[in-house]
């Protein structure tokens, strides 16, 4: 089972709180996309295409457990600063008006596509990230009407791993990890909903425009898994 450090366990920790706050929204969630979470009695997004078969992806499933091992060809890119994980085989496997696409029917896909997602974001633009990593909905029109028109270009930021919260063939709900100085834990999480529409993983946005319900959890070492050879757990 994951390891977490429920907000409600942080009584006390107002201060800090506030510093995760503007550090994960800041640096980790650049493009408007991730800006906030949702309130507790927040609609969710409408209805939304149905899943269709893939056209022209061809990328194998490979692990589709909650702890996937990582394959052989994981290696990192890099660009001005930043660095994120890809696989030859798992995603990215086509690109996009240079925008990394295609990737595993598998919980390594959708964690795939969130990094994916987030660094071209940052490093190509912003509002075209959330148009094309987006279902379309009410919550993505909410969505694009603040995003700029550019790179987000924050601090680049430390990807570590992931959380598989649930998966199906038609859906994942992955929790993206990365570090920062402030958390207790030294890790901040982003809760993230993937469905699989037109042969590839669409993030899905709730109608006003946030990702989530509540507070992101705050992970510990050891509690997801990690962009590595072997997972570790």
């Amino acid at each position: 089972m994951s390891q977490l450090q429920k907000p409600q366990t942080l009584r006390g920790k107002t201060a800090w709180w506030a510093a995760v706050a503007v550090v994960f929204i800041v640096a980790v969630l650049a493009f408007l996309i991730l800006v906030k979470p949702a309130p507790p009695n927040a609609p969710q997004a409408g209805e939304t295409p149905a899943a269709q078969p893939s056209e022209g992806c061809n990328v194998p499933e490979g692990d589709t457990s909650s702890k996937p091992a990582m394959p052989e060809d994981l290696r990192w890119e890099a660009k001005d600063g930043w660095t994120w994980p890809v696989s030859d085989t798992y995603g990215p496997t086509q690109t996009k008006n240079g925008f990394g696409v295609c990737f595993a029917r598998s919980p390594l896909g959708a964690a795939l596509t969130a990094v994916s997602m987030n660094a071209a974001g940052n490093l190509i633009n912003a509002r075209e990230a959330g148009e094309i990593y987006a279902i379309p909905s009410i919550g993505r029109d909410v969505l694009l009407k603040d995003t700029p028109d550019q790179a987000g270009r924050t601090t680049p930021v430390t990807y570590s791993g992931f959380i598989v919260d649930s998966f199906s063939e038609d859906e994942a709900a992955i929790t993206l990890v990365s570090a920062t100085a402030a958390s207790p834990s030294g890790y901040a999480g982003l809760p993230l909903t993937f469905k699989w529409v037109d042969g590839d993983w669409k993030l899905k946005i709730l109608d006003d425009g946030s990702t989530f319900v509540g507070q992101p959890p705050v992970p510990v070492k050891g509690g997801f898994v990690e962009w590595s050879a072997s997972n570790g757990l």
